[in-house]
């Protein structure tokens, strides 16, 4: 019979290598079928496609390599004119596929976003005369990341663990083990990063074994564990973001030496404090609404928080520069209260007027009604009060009606240069030393 031909009498593609078919009993001194067949597993890592931390997937471009043995493949080179390689076809990744020829391990990615078996090319399977068979495909990798080292963004050293395993087989019929070291790097001019936000940094290989279920205590589950490291191009936070809230920061700084009539001291601040807000909504679309912080989010809350002073400290000292009055009671405050001074003392006194009638008739007494109107326009009435407010008084800046308002203002601008003096030494030291303490904690 010819080879493949003469292979297919004994290749049964849904039976787990070293079977031997009933019908062939003579045969089973050519495979031990008590032992597991042994499935050496390696990845050739080809380039970073795409590492998304938002929706916590990678797509690694690799090459999927299973190199394992089956003894019913086998023949003598000698028979066959020396024949000592063959290729068998292998469909949709599994070996049950309707156009497959051999059986092939159900290596699976446990932490899938995408199954290898539909990821991955179909592709030939090479196989040796001793029956080894070597089976490489291209493809995509998709797992789903749990991300280490994010905390540390944008100077972060991102980790992911990609888990292949037999999904179908424990380990009393197939064991893993890495294919020489388990993974390898590049192997073409086309493989590696350019312009790319993300570059492999470090892959290390581990087998686990996982201990076996209640119902079948000599079925442990090995798997082999990647841990893949990522570096992340940092320059472009620096440039676009970092610097730009450091800049904005600074702006609004600016505002403590501007004059306080200018009416563009508050609009400059604001200003400063919108573009730090919007800056930090751009860094914010490219990190997952997580608990945790990362150390971008975290400078960008003190930037914001310093923008919120700039446009609080120019409320403050305009308030302070054009105040008028003797105090800081505001005026509906003042008439509420005097208001309620008067109320007090009008019922007291008609308590007073009742005892002392001892039953008389109430309308042979004189009872006081409260006039909150004070047609005499003096200002100790509550209208009155209400209405001399400075707060409700159309004015300009230098508009005093009284010498008692030039010298209350007096007072209140000393209290404005204050607050713009303290703001001009304490807050953009503060902030500097806070910048250099975030920037001590990066680790490049």
């Amino acid at each position: 019979l010819f080879l493949p031909a003469r292979l297919s009498v004994y290749l049964c593609r849904g039976a787990i290598p070293p079977y031997i078919p009933n019908e062939e009993e003579d045969l089973l001194d050519e495979g031990n079928v008590s032992e597991p067949v042994t499935i050496q597993v390696g990845i050739n890592f080809h380039r970073v496609l795409d590492v998304d931390v938002v929706k916590s997937e990678i797509d690694l471009l690799t090459w999927m390599r299973f190199v394992w043995t089956d003894t019913r493949l086998a023949w003598n080179p000698e028979d066959y004119n020396g024949l000592d390689k063959m290729w068998f076809w292998v469909e949709d990744g599994a070996g049950l596929a309707e156009t497959s020829e051999i059986w092939t391990p159900d290596i699976e990615l446990w932490n899938q976003k995408e199954s290898i078996k539909t990821s991955f090319s179909n592709s030939f399977a090479a196989v040796d005369p001793d029956g080894s068979i070597f089976w490489s495909r291209p493809g995509h990798l998709n797992p789903i990341c749990k991300f280490q080292g994010l905390h540390d963004f944008p100077f972060d050293n991102l980790m992911c663990v990609i888990e292949l395993g037999s999904w179908s087989y424990s380990g009393k019929f197939m064991r893993l083990e890495p294919f020489e070291e388990g993974y390898s790097i590049g192997g073409s001019e086309t493989s590696g990063e350019a312009f790319s936000e993300f570059r492999l940094k470090n892959i290390t290989a581990e087998l686990r074994i996982y201990p076996p279920y209640p119902s079948d205590p000599l079925a442990d589950w090995p798997v082999l564990l990647y841990t893949i490291s990522f570096n992340r191009s940092w320059q472009p936070y620096i440039r676009g973001y970092l610097i730009a809230q450091i800049l904005f920061n600074c702006i609004g700084f600016a505002c403590f030496w501007m004059p306080v009539q200018s009416g563009e001291r508050l609009g400059l601040a604001i200003t400063a404090m919108l573009s730090a807000v919007a800056a930090d909504l751009v860094v914010v679309s490219k990190l997952p609404s997580a608990s945790e912080l990362t150390w971008m989010q975290k400078f960008s809350m003190v930037s914001q928080i310093y923008a919120a002073f700039c446009v609080l400290e120019g409320v403050v000292v305009s308030y302070f520069y054009f105040q008028t009055s003797a105090d800081l009671v505001p005026g509906y405050l003042r008439c509420f209260f005097c208001n309620a001074r008067r109320l007090s003392s009008f019922k007291r006194r008609r308590y007073a007027q009742r005892q002392k009638s001892h039953g008389l008739d109430n309308s042979g007494s004189s009872v006081d009604t409260l006039n909150l109107d004070d047609s005499n326009g003096s200002g100790n009435s509550p209208a009155g009060t209400f209405r001399s407010a400075p707060s409700f008084r159309p004015r300009d800046a230098d508009d005093f009606q009284h010498k008692s308002e030039i010298k209350h203002n007096r007072y209140w601008k000393k209290w404005a240069q204050g607050v713009d003096d303290f703001s001009r030494v304490l807050i953009p030291s503060s902030y500097v030393v806070i910048v250099a303490v975030f920037i001590a904690q990066v680790t490049v």
